[in-house]
């Protein structure tokens, strides 16, 4: 049968029953004190079995609150804790507190007024930027391969730039006065692996420890990174890596500290064995059916398009794993002196290529591309540095200032007029000279002679000229026995025969009411002669010389230049060199003669004029 229980009882004050009192599963109560008792059977583990008094507080009357004579223990306590009155009652201090007033809220106001007397920590190196120092400059991945990635994030991508590393070995800029300097582990970190760790304390922790160093650990009031921080408070530290490991590919870099993380560095640890580039040539192809303009006789290039001149440039060890642009190949800024620029290239711009470039692109066998040089709009012969100067840069280094060697001498005279060199079909008049308006023109000199008989006929740039004209090439009026046919182009005539003697350069121009101007002149001559030939009073005065008054003799000083007197330089005669002379026709005027003016040149072996002008005096 089931043992029966009795509830046992108790009317006494401080009255607990013993274990004699009780059985298991039996109840006491004692009514005075409103405690409750059980027996506890322990199963003989501690003290054993024992009377435990399940209500050890006591309430008081209306519920309000419990007492208990002991220590509470909790795991965790939510509520509102009331401070009480401490033993010696409340002291003054920064504010007031009620015995009835909360912890919490004490120690929150606490907190706020001791906030006010702390000085701000030092920064952590939570997402400090961490930058590297001693790397190989910048590349752009090459496409065509796969490069290693050690990050274990995102792949790096071809054509974007990162950071070159090329000696296996990472070293990054100090993170300079951070905290907190006296305590935790600041670690260093190459991709996801620890490469060294220093734990800091309040003591000075500077050393270093794997790749991880640590430098001026110092008292924060030293800081120039947070300054103003009161001292004995905070620690500061710089940290850096020093010669990490750095495996080929794609790598990272970064710091911890406790619970804070520096930002992450990038870069790529290059393992290419690509040397420089090398630029180099081939021949040079002229144009087969080229556009041509004459002066003097002689064949010149103009700037058409049908006159382009080509060659291939070949580039080797264009590329590696990396690249440093798509133009790669630029020009200087020394420009051909025969041919408008012919262009920077690109990738895209040789055989086979792309942008961004495959991966070892033109090493061991060089990539080409044609080169197409149109001549520039100028007056001139060219016998040296046709073309512009090239640079090729990679991230494995540069082949510059390289031109393709072309020594053939080429005749270029532009389309476009110009006054500053001698252009036979325009002779420069500068200001206002007498009534009319053109500048001169070349006609032809009529025969050989100083004072042949004056003529005006129009002279043929196209023609073969005679013996005794002087020959107008590239801008430069010249005594010439050059033969065209070789060692030029565009291959002209062989002027090298029967041109030993004088040769001469006429020009004519038409103003009136002009009795005196100047000749402005650059270069070299024998002789220089002035004729109005279609004024008769001045070829009849002038009968022994055919009309032609002497720059090279004086002015008379009154009258009109005669037989007698032939002079027509004014304020110093012509030389046979550069400057300005002042011709006067006396008392006469170009108007008596409907303002034909004519100039002849004598030049002998050797002479040349890069340049002639007439002016008001």
């Amino acid at each position: 049968m089931a043992t029966p229980f009795r509830l046992k009882r108790s009317a006494v004050t401080g009255k607990r029953p013993g274990l004699t009192d009780m059985q298991i599963g039996e109840l006491a109560i004692n009514f005075y004190d409103g405690h409750l008792f059980a027996e506890r059977d322990t199963q003989g583990v501690g003290i054993g079995t024992t009377v435990a008094l399940l209500t050890p507080w006591i309430e008081n009357f209306g519920g309000g609150s419990i007492v208990y004579n002991g220590i509470v223990t909790a795991t965790t306590y939510h509520g509102n804790q009331v401070i009480g009155t401490p033993a010696g009652g409340f002291k003054s201090g920064a504010f007031t507190i009620a015995n009835t007033d909360h912890t919490k809220d004490s120690i929150n106001e606490l907190n706020f007024i001791l906030g006010k007397l702390v000085p701000t920590a030092p920064d952590t190196i939570n997402g400090a930027s961490v930058s590297l120092t001693g790397t190989a400059g910048n590349g752009r991945l090459c496409a065509g391969f796969t490069p290693t990635n050690n990050t274990g994030g995102s792949a790096p991508s071809a054509g974007t730039q990162y950071t070159r590393n090329t000696d296996s070995t990472i070293t990054t800029n100090y993170l300079n006065d951070y905290g907190p300097g006296d305590n935790g582990t600041v670690t260093g970190f190459v991709n996801a692996t620890s490469v060294g760790a220093i734990p800091l304390d309040t003591n000075v922790n500077n050393g270093t420890n794997g790749a991880v160093q640590v430098n001026d650990n110092k008292d924060a009031s030293n800081s120039v990174r947070n300054t103003g921080i009161t001292s004995q408070f905070y620690q500061v530290y710089d940290v850096r890596l020093i010669n990490a490991a750095s495996p080929d590919g794609y790598n990272k870099a970064f710091f911890t500290h406790g619970s804070a993380t520096s930002d992450e560095v990038f870069w790529y640890e290059d393992p290419s064995t690509v040397s420089a580039p090398v630029i180099s040539f081939s021949g040079v192809t002229a144009p087969s059916s080229p556009t041509l303009a004459y002066s003097s006789g002689i064949a010149h290039y103009t700037q058409a398009s049908a006159n382009t001149f080509t060659y291939v440039m070949t580039v080797t060890n264009a590329s590696g794993d990396m690249y440093s642009t798509n133009t790669f190949v630029t020009q200087d800024n020394n420009t051909g002196s025969a041919f408008a620029n012919t262009g920077n290239k690109s990738y895209t711009d040789f055989n086979g290529g792309t942008n961004p470039p495959t991966q070892n692109y033109g090493v061991g066998t060089g990539v080409t591309t044609l080169v197409s040089g149109v001549p520039r709009n100028i007056h001139n012969t060219i016998t040296s540095n046709h073309f512009n100067r090239y640079d090729a840069s990679t991230p494995y280094g540069s082949h510059n200032n390289q031109r393709i060697t072309y020594n053939t001498a080429l005749n270029i005279m532009g389309t476009s007029a110009t006054t500053n060199q001698v252009d036979e079909d325009n002779i420069q008049i500068t200001g206002t000279l007498g009534t009319g308006s053109g500048n001169a023109a070349r006609v032809n000199a009529g025969a050989t002679g100083d004072n042949p008989t004056p003529i005006q006929t129009t002279f043929n740039a196209s023609a073969t000229p005679a013996v005794y004209e002087a020959i107008v090439r590239g801008g430069t009026l010249r005594h010439d026995v050059t033969n065209y046919s070789t060692g030029y182009l565009p291959v002209g005539l062989d002027l090298s025969s029967g041109r030993t003697g004088n040769q001469y350069f006429q020009v004519l121009f038409t103003r009136t009411t002009v009795s005196e101007f100047n000749i402005v002149v650059t270069g070299s001559y024998a002789g220089c002669k002035v004729c109005l030939p279609e004024n008769s009073s001045w070829t009849t005065g002038l009968s022994a010389t055919n009309g032609w008054a002497d720059m090279f003799t004086a002015y008379a000083g009154s009258g009109v230049p005669r037989n007698s007197d032939p002079g027509c330089a004014q304020e110093g005669v012509m030389n046979g060199g550069s400057g300005t002379f002042k011709c006067v026709f006396g008392t006469e005027s170009s108007s008596n003669g409907n303002g034909k003016i004519l100039v002849r040149f004598k030049l002998t072996s050797g002479q040349s004029i890069t340049n002639i002008k007439f002016s008001p005096t």
